[in-house]
């Protein structure tokens, strides 16, 4: 984008009017010109979940760090892995215990799970498979050679590549890491995001509930969060605010102004900054209105005002922003789950929609059967409020009837609301 300029999406074909972009294409320009935030912060891999890995760390230790039973049975020598042998147990060995001195043929060490197996031990045999005839074990079934023998070093060598550079750190990936014997790891500073709403009609007669949603689906440990509040329709005073954003932070992100009235600023606002602006009508609903820019080093993405509106858009659109913002590599978000319509309705063609649906049940196979959780707009919150997840459906189907394929969103699994 040209500095300075204010861009309209190019007239495409739809079914309902023309020049509606594709929201696969609308993202993809976002994403044009966002790279990952320079600098990173050294920290503790405890103090590190939910970050973004800027550098891959590297095993301290082998796993496991020495030869292990993999469980309860007695280790022995290769001369007895033969039918009738009957070595003599020698000791007992337990977790967090030295292996001690080698075995040879004809004896035996009794070993528990986790504990290191002696020297010159070629197989565990399990303690079920052994029959005890005083201090000699007979086993009845014979072990192969390194049978329920974990071997040093199987799992991972000390130096190994353990995760990579993008992945942002969870519950897993800390449990490797202490294993591991990884202290610190190099994470990605967090996106620095400066949030507003605008419009003069928010305030005493109307609530701003786009603003809070918003800081909610924000809170997370690889983005910090500057809440610039109300900001009025004066041109000028929003132009000063951007400007202002824009010197310490990666991302402002709007809401309302962008519906194309002669009440709404933000754009104009953005290009009176000094900064290039592109407006979008999106083939998507709710939320076709939406526009995009930069001014100076941070991205803006302003979406609608209308509060499912403004969440779908930050779903479909800011969420893979930002996820690129931060280095990760999840950038498309986890795949939708296979659903089924539990009754049919109708609907007007010409745009993907996204509708607050309900769980009513699932079918014999398991799969989840949905239904709209209330009436739809794109305004209305209390259909938000007891809906399971968004619903799919896309731009051209007319008429979705019940036991139709679908695609849902959980909102806890697909879009990190819970």
């Amino acid at each position: 984008m040209p500095d300075g300029t204010l861009i309209h999406a190019p007239l495409d074909c739809c079914d309902e009017e023309p020049g509606l972009l594709p929201v696969a294409e609308a993202r993809a320009r976002l994403l044009r010109g966002a790279v990952p935030v320079a600098g990173d912060d050294i920290l503790a891999p405890a103090a590190a979940p939910g970050r973004v890995l800027a550098a891959a760390p590297r095993s301290a230790r082998s796993l496991p760090p020495f030869n292990q039973s993999a469980m309860d049975g007695y280790a022995l020598h290769a001369a007895d892995l033969v039918a009738g042998a009957a070595p003599r147990i020698l000791r007992r060995i337990a977790a967090g215990e030295a292996a001690g001195p080698a075995i040879g043929p004809g004896e035996a060490v009794r070993v528990l799970t986790g504990a290191p197996v002696p020297p010159g031990a070629a197989a565990v045999v399990m303690e079920e498979h052994v029959a005890l005839r005083g201090d000699h074990v007979e086993p009845r079934r014979v072990p192969r050679p390194g049978g329920n023998i974990r071997r040093l070093g199987e799992d991972l060598a000390a130096g190994d590549v353990l995760l990579a550079p993008g992945t942002r750190l969870d519950a897993r990936h800390l449990a490797l890491l202490a294993a591991a014997d990884v202290g610190q790891v190099a994470v990605r500073r967090p996106v620095r995001v400066a949030l507003l709403s605008n419009g003069d009609e928010l305030g005493a007669a109307i609530r701003d509930s786009n603003r809070p949603m918003l800081a909610a689906l924000l809170a997370r440990p690889e983005v910090a969060v500057t809440d610039l509040g109300i900001l009025p329709d004066y041109p000028a005073a929003l132009a000063a605010a951007l400007a202002g954003a824009a010197g310490n932070h990666d991302l402002i992100l709007a809401s309302g102004g962008v519906s194309g009235s002669d009440a709404d600023h933000l754009p104009g606002a953005l290009r009176a900054a000094g900064g290039a602006v592109e407006v979008l009508r999106l083939a998507q609903k709710p939320g076709k209105p939406l526009a995009h820019g930069r001014l100076g080093d941070a991205l803006c993405l302003f979406l609608p005002g209308n509060p499912l509106a403004a969440l779908v858009g930050f779903l479909t659109l800011g969420r893979p922003l930002l996820a690129r913002l931060s280095g990760a590599a999840e950038e498309a978000g986890p795949a939708p789950l296979a659903a089924m319509a539990a009754r049919g309705f109708a609907r007007k063609p010409g745009r993907e929609e996204f509708l607050p649906a309900r769980i009513a049940g699932h079918d014999t196979s398991g799969l989840p059967l949905v239904e709209p959780s209330g009436p739809f707009g794109s305004a209305r919150l209390v259909p938000l409020a007891a809906a399971d997840g968004l619903l799919w459906v896309p731009a051209g189907t007319e008429q979705v009837r019940a036991g139709d394929a679908l695609r849902f969103h959980p909102f806890a699994a697909s879009f990190g609301l819970a």
